[in-house]
């Protein structure tokens, strides 16, 4: 995929992209999750690239899009905590000043692909007198760096591809924020928009409808008519999902504010795939339970694995409620209580 350009569609060419719409780039980013293509690192391509187009130095830029474009720097995310999941403001991971670096002291939670990861964008509180929000700095981290430790955490499917990561007076250079020193928290929310656009989710949604179908027509035992109501209404759900993620691209495209829409975006294609996962499970009976070590598994395990990822998606990158949350504010104008 780096070889054809396909990871860096729409960044800039000069940092190894082909100056693509985001549209072009969604359309990939369908497809490669419809067909369950060996995937590629989102969280490097699709959220920390954009990110540092806009907020990075050219130092940083030259550094880190060139090798993510030809797929050579794999990356993860630590921003969630024990006790800092959808209250992320409240982070403890402390980054204290030494000079030209910081030191840094603490731990991640739920940092996907960590344990196959070069690098790590973390978010650390820099000025420890500042409340919430304020005083984090958004940094980017070597995971080879002394001090740093990746621990895999298996999660409900069996993956371990959840990790924890730990910060033992690791010390990093001061030239490795993005963006300005104790105000790393609107570039992470920056990074938390990208991710919030969530294609990839109802593709998988229709490669679960078409998986059903197939199944299905192969038994002797018609579906009973609610059955297929269910199919029909979540093939409806999925060409809506579709296209609330493809306006938040267009609207990416012409350079309007997404924040929202992203949000509405995560939110409906991330419950759309929690609703398809369950409903395939109902409707393939007790085979379904069976996972890819049996051969007569329906769809190769398919269905038990998009099952049980599910209830994850509905919570990482910001649970419904939060994304809730900021539809109600952003979107629609309510006031906070």
């Amino acid at each position: 995929m780096g070889e054809r350009g396909w990871l860096s569609l729409f960044w800039p060419k000069k940092y190894g992209g082909q100056s693509r719409s985001y549209v072009d780039y969604i359309i990939f980013s369908e497809e490669v999750a419809r067909r369950g293509s060996p995937g590629y690192n989102p969280i490097a391509v699709k959220m920390l690239a954009p990110t540092l187009i806009d907020y990075g130095t050219e130092e940083q830029r030259e550094r880190h899009l060139k090798p993510i474009a030809r797929g050579e720097e794999f990356w993860c995310e630590g921003f969630s905590e024990p006790e800092a999941g959808s209250d992320l403001a409240s982070l403890q991971t402390k980054a204290i000043k030494d000079g030209s670096h910081f030191i840094i002291n603490g731990q991640k939670s739920w940092s996907t692909f960590a344990n196959y990861s070069d690098w790590c964008c973390l978010l650390a509180r820099s000025d420890p007198h500042a409340r919430r929000s304020k005083g984090l700095s958004f940094f980017l981290v070597d995971l080879s760096t002394p001090g740093v430790s990746v621990r895999p955490i298996s999660n409900l499917a069996g993956e371990p591809s959840f990790c924890e990561i730990f910060f033992d007076d690791a010390r990093i250079p001061g030239e490795n924020i993005v963006g300005k020193e104790n105000e790393g928290w609107p570039v992470a929310q920056a990074l938390l928009g990208h991710e919030r656009t969530s294609i990839e989710f109802v593709a998988m949604v229709q490669s679960v409808i078409e998986g059903v179908v197939k199944c299905l027509k192969t038994t002797s035992r018609m579906p009973s008519v609610p059955s297929r109501h269910l199919l029909a209404r979540l093939a409806i759900e999925t060409e809506v999902g579709r296209l609330i993620n493809y306006r938040v691209a267009w609207l990416r495209d012409k350079g309007m504010a997404t924040d929202w829409y992203a949000a509405m975006a995560k939110l409906y294609s991330t419950e759309l795939f929690k609703r398809a996962a369950g409903a395939a499970m109902q409707l393939l009976g007790p085979y379904a339970q069976l996972d890819e070590r049996e051969n007569i598994a329906p769809v190769q395990g398919w269905i038990e694995h998009m099952y049980l990822v599910s209830f994850g998606a509905t919570i990482a990158a910001g649970t419904s409620e939060i994304q809730k949350n900021i539809i109600a504010l952003a979107g629609l104008g309510l006031p906070r209580q």
